[in-house]
């Protein structure tokens, strides 16, 4: 299931990977997202998930990024997931409900001419922007630096 603010990619390597994968590609992750992961197998392939997160000073928006690598033809397929963490997600659900709600408020009483200036009407609808950009920009961002880091090291 996707989000709002997941992030997907894919990425092929036109050979089976070697042994040493397991060990280059979360320290990859690691140096971008201070996540920890653990490695575990399936029948056609693996997926490398997120089991701590190192967080001494870093952005709570940084996502954690769910890698699943399987193996079709001899090619290696990496299929790369980022998304805000449980908490972040459940915080901008909040962010999004308050200021719906709070924008539908303005809107009767302007529809009502209570309000003197209809300005106000718009403040709800620019935090909701604000937050979901705040959101997007960060999952992107990190994302992306982990995607291209994967990407340079199995070119």
């Amino acid at each position: 299931m996707t989000t709002l603010f997941t992030q997907i990619a894919n990425h092929s390597i036109n050979n089976t990977i070697c042994s040493d994968f397991f060990k280059k590609v979360p320290e990859a992750i690691l140096k971008h997202t201070d996540w920890n992961y653990s490695c575990q197998q399936t029948d056609n392939g693996c997926f490398l998930k997120p089991i701590f997160r190192n967080m001494p000073y870093r952005n709570s928006f940084v996502p954690e990024i769910d890698i699943v690598v399987s193996f079709h033809e001899g090619n290696t397929i990496l299929h790369i997931s980022g998304q805000p963490v449980k908490s972040v997600r459940i915080f901008m659900a909040l962010w999004f409900v308050f200021f719906l709600m709070m924008e539908m408020l303005l809107l009767i009483l302007a529809i009502g001419s209570q309000l003197d200036s209809i300005f106000p009407v718009f403040v709800p609808i620019g935090m909701c922007t604000f937050g979901y950009l705040l959101c997007k920009l960060a999952t992107k961002a990190t994302f992306n630096s982990v995607v291209n880091a994967i990407q340079r090291e199995y070119a």
